[in-house]
């Protein structure tokens, strides 16, 4: 006997063995009692699924440990090794073998679910599905997202048609074998079932009692996927069109708010036996909805509250102190407090907008935007106009209110391109994605319910300006020790001192303790003597760090520190010259305490030393 496609080889009898019959294909988030009964006869025939050997997960739902065995299985049983339970590995599972398959009269035991062609003497083959009328013709099958329904709101207790999607065979007849879905939250907390129907009203694919292992989490907190199994056959040339039902439970304690199916994916098998997968949207609502996918809007209880103000300690309008040299660090842009009423919470999202008053954008003035919320620092995804902090955990305690500290790295103002811009930061309390509304901050609270911000206002914090001219410097003097000379060599030293102020801006400057960085000297060119710092120190010594490195001199907002370096000269009795002060060093952080320069022009020319006068 001869037939097209895959030759069907010996297989254990497993299934026959322990009075199971398998009537329908299986896959990755399959469940009920034939993903059971694969199961327990994977594991008695020795194949392993760790998590249900050691009682970690219950049987039941095909998972990626499931598809593994089942691989091992159709290796060992000459079956193309997929993970699939299809109509080749049912038949297998069922008790077919080469010896029922191929019989001295010709007489043909075909898989369940498959057509073979007889002839005498040989080993039949498996040909294409049932229901394909193309045996033998590669097809393809094009997949989009239908007009109807959209725009739907559902409410507990009642069944809605949420998605249809339109299925357009080509050459060949293609058999539709399963149906995934991807949806932006945790569904099964919402609706107890999903049915999918073609456009007569007939059922092609079901999965009842959803619970969390009927789903894969593909992203923590915004994408489940579950896979329906499918029997359904869109001819050659033609089209079906399917609509996803879903039966929302009748007691819930989900809050209203927006619900999306963002890719789906439908696997089909054409004339030759060969299965493809087609997709319609990327998992996202980066795509226009309705062609990448389909929101609708759940309308349920809404239990916790959401409180968001302004912080007391949010900066003042100010002028931030930048470098010309490095990026100036840490400076706090706003602060917000969120408090969640009646039960504690859990912040997953904040989006924050980073207006630009004046100059360039927030996106060419700011290399990094960071929150601190609870001791802990989190960067922003993306920065801009719309700055989002996603994929947060972070706790919050009921009825307590957290600050959070919106603060930036501002880039090196390189020829002074961001001098006078002006930012503010303000925190939408509502807003939309795409087309369907959010809520921000985003928090659930511990049943993953969304809790409902209580006021739909935005808050504003203050201005902030950038210049990299806010630092003035003043007393500055210069004082010698007495000269000393050698007549037997012909030479001299002599010791003299700088002194002069800082007057810090608006924002903390930070000077090196190192004289070398802190301060730029110069010698008349005939002058030949070298110079060596002798000391270095300001005058308060408050909140200065001369122990751990970085080394720096602390100047608090608005005051004053002032400063003596000490140096020695040595050279010849029979010369003189000046040593004149250049540059004065400081920096916008403690980390980089010399990146910044206040420039000669901006120092009195009396600050010289006139040296062996």
């Amino acid at each position: 006997m001869i037939a097209t496609g895959v030759a069907v080889l010996a297989v254990a009898m497993i299934a026959s063995a322990q009075g199971f019959t398998f009537n329908s294909n299986l896959t990755v988030g399959s469940t009920g009692a034939s993903v059971t009964a694969l199961q327990r006869m994977l594991m008695s025939a020795g194949y392993s699924i760790p998590s249900i050997a050691s009682g970690a997960a219950q049987t039941g739902y095909f998972g990626s440990q499931t598809k593994a065995a089942v691989k091992a299985y159709q290796a060992e049983n000459s079956i193309p090794s997929t993970g699939f339970v299809g109509p080749l590995t049912r038949a297998a599972l069922n008790g077919s073998d080469v010896s029922s398959l191929t019989t001295p009269t010709g007489t043909v035991v075909c898989p369940v679910g498959y057509d073979c062609t007889p002839r005498t003497g040989t080993t039949p083959v498996v040909g294409a599905p049932v229901g394909i009328t193309t045996p033998g013709i590669a097809g393809t099958l094009a997949f989009s997202i239908w007009t109807t329904p959209s725009g739907v709101t559902a409410y507990k207790g009642q069944a809605y048609d949420v998605v249809g999607y339109k299925l357009q065979a080509n050459a060949s007849d293609m058999a539709v074998t399963n149906f995934s879905l991807d949806f932006n939250t945790r569904v099964w907390l919402y609706a107890n079932s999903i049915t999918i129907k073609d456009e007569t009203g007939a059922v092609v694919g079901s999965v009842n009692n959803l619970n969390q292992g009927n789903f894969s989490e593909l992203t923590v907190g915004s994408d489940y996927r579950i896979t329906v199994p499918v029997n359904l056959v869109v001819k050659a040339t033609q089209s079906k069109y399917l609509t996803v039902n879903l039966s929302f439970n009748a007691v819930s304690d989900r809050s209203s708010g927006p619900i999306a199916i963002t890719q789906a994916q439908v696997r089909a098998v054409d004339g030759t036996g060969i299965t493809g997968t087609e997709t319609r949207g990327d998992g996202t609502l980066t795509t226009t909805e309705g062609t990448g996918y389909r929101g609708f809007t759940y309308q349920g209880s809404n239990i916790g509250q959401l409180v968001v103000t302004t912080d007391s300690n949010s900066p003042a309008q100010g002028l931030i102190q930048v470098s010309t040299a490095a990026q100036t660090q840490n400076v706090v842009l706003g602060i917000f407090d969120i408090k969640v009423q009646n039960e504690a919470g859990t912040l997953q999202r904040l989006d924050v907008k980073i207006d630009s008053l004046a100059g360039v954008s927030a996106a060419s003035a700011l290399a990094n935007v960071q929150l601190k919320i609870n001791g802990q620092t989190y960067s922003a995804s993306t920065i801009g106009t719309t700055t989002t902090f996603s994929n947060l955990n972070v706790p919050l305690t009921a009825d307590v209110y957290v600050p959070m500290t919106i603060s930036a790295t501002i880039v090196q103002n390189t020829a002074g391109v961001i001098d006078n811009t002006t930012l503010r930061v303000s925190l939408p309390t509502a807003g939309t994605v795409s087309t369907s509304a959010y809520f921000n901050p985003s928090v659930i609270d511990a049943t993953y319910n969304t809790v409902i911000n209580n006021s739909a206002n935005t808050l504003l914090a203050n201005s902030q300006s950038f210049t990299s001219t806010g630092v003035t410097a003043s007393n500055l003097q210069t004082s010698f020790g007495a000269k000393t000379c050698d007549t037997t060599l012909a030479t001299c030293s002599q010791t003299f001192k700088f002194t002069y102020s800082l007057t810090a801006g608006n924002n903390p400057v930070y000077v090196s303790t190192n004289a070398a960085l802190a301060v730029g000297v110069t010698h008349s060119s005939t002058f030949t003597i070298s110079t060596s710092t002798k000391d270095f120190s300001d005058n308060d010594s408050s909140q200065d760090d001369t122990s751990v490195p970085p080394l720096y001199f602390y100047v608090g907002p608005g005051s004053t520190k002032t400063f003596t370096v000490t140096y020695q000269a040595n050279g010849s009795n029979a010369q003189s010259g000046t040593v004149s002060v250049s540059t004065l060093n400081y920096g916008t952080s403690a980390s980089t305490p010399a990146n910044l320069f206040l420039q000669s022009s901006q120092i009195s020319s009396v600050l010289k030393a006139v040296m062996f006068q």
